[in-house]
């Protein structure tokens, strides 16, 4: 493993809880609309491989539907804590330490679904982000979908005005900002080394696949949720309910992609 990728893993490697909590409890909306918009795809009883799965919480909401779901990640503290909250759900799965980069453990077309949920934060270079990618449908049947999951450019703003707008005056922020300013994609040092991407270079990044995998949909994983979801924390579950029923119907209309901090590219392995 190059120093590059050792650093991520070090970084989930302290607290893999804390990305189990950020789904589970600070941030659901992204969690909720999210998997609403992977039931429309995926079938009972389809076999998953959840590249970049974390501590689990999408391979174990998919596990107790039914589904045999292998889980993949980087960190192996992450794979750690995943089996143990397996056990605490009482749902079997499998799971491998690895790089998205290389998946030849796995052979071609041996997973009705595959999520591409993780690693494309972190990779900075198109290069490793090709090669994800093509690993990714590698593994993937035809007729299956790859869900891939990325930062959004803005969403590197959302962060700030929500958590503590002062660090907006941080000088390191500032090639972040510019990149921003000119709807440019960005790739550096954060919280640990993360890509924050526009929705062209997603779209960019998916046409070099367009004889192996179909465009089905793009949508903001938090909606319109993103900017105000502390506030929608504090609210009746009533008015939380009825808020998600509101960003699931607009999170695929492009005017409000804006307002997400994650975006999601589902296509279809021709």
């Amino acid at each position: 493993m190059d120093e590059f990728k050792k650093e991520i893993a070090e970084h989930y490697d302290i607290n893999p809880r804390k990305e189990w909590d950020r789904l589970k409890k600070d941030h659901p909306f992204e969690f909720r609309i999210t998997t609403r918009m992977m039931d429309r795809y995926i079938k009972p009883e389809d076999s998953i491989l959840d590249i970049g799965g974390g501590p689990g919480r999408y391979s174990i909401h998919y596990a107790k539907k039914g589904h045999q779901v292998t889980l993949f990640d980087l960190s192996k503290e992450n794979v750690a804590f995943a089996k143990k909250m397996a056990r605490n759900h009482h749902v079997k799965m499998k799971y491998e330490v690895g790089d998205a980069c290389d998946l030849s453990r796995f052979q071609d077309s041996a997973f009705d679904q595959v999520f591409l949920m993780g690693p494309l934060y972190h990779l900075l270079n198109l290069d490793d982000r090709k090669k994800a990618v093509s690993e990714a449908i590698r593994v993937l049947k035809p007729g299956g979908h790859l869900f891939a999951s990325f930062i959004s450019i803005f969403g590197g703003f959302i962060f700030v005005m929500k958590n503590d707008p002062r660090l907006v005056f941080l000088t390191e922020d500032i090639p972040f900002y510019e990149h921003f300013f000119k709807n440019e994609s960005f790739g550096g040092k954060g919280f640990t080394y993360a890509f924050f991407t526009t929705k062209k270079d997603v779209f960019d990044l998916f046409s070099l696949f367009k004889d192996e995998l179909l465009y089905v949909t793009f949508f903001g994983q938090e909606s319109i949720l993103a900017p105000n979801e502390f506030e929608m924390l504090k609210t009746t579950k009533a008015a939380r309910e009825q808020f998600i029923e509101y960003a699931y119907r607009l999170c695929e209309n492009p005017d409000y992609y804006h307002m997400s901090e994650h975006f999601m590219f589902i296509g279809k392995k021709i």
